[in-house]
Parts: C-alpha cells; structure tokens; sequence
C-alpha cells in the first residue's frame, strides 16, 4: 500500500470509530427512556405501559 492509501484508511478509521464512540456517549448521557416522543411523560413509564397491557 501507498503511504496516501494507509493515511486515508487510517483517516476513515478514525472518522468511524469515532462516530461510533461519540454516538455511545451521547447516548449514555441521553438514554431513550428520556430522549423520545413522549419522554419522561408519567403515563409512558414501563410500570404503566405494562399494567395497560392487561387491562381489556
């Protein structure tokens, strides 16, 4: 390989692995429970939604 072709891929490398690391810490500091559509509504909590389930 070039030296152009290994400081591209390493380049690459780092823009994905990258993109992967900051994706896990943005999602540790904001975890789905509190970033969707309906938050921390407190008709959405997993307690809730279960306890509808069996409601019929």
């Amino acid at each position: 390989m070039s030296g152009i072709a290994i400081m591209m891929m390493v380049l690459f490398m780092v823009i994905i692995w990258g993109g992967l690391a900051a994706a896990i810490i943005h999602l540790r500091k904001h975890p789905d429970e509190v970033s969707g559509d309906l938050r921390d509504y407190e008709y959405a909590s997993d307690d809730a939604l279960v306890a509808q389930e069996h409601v019929k």
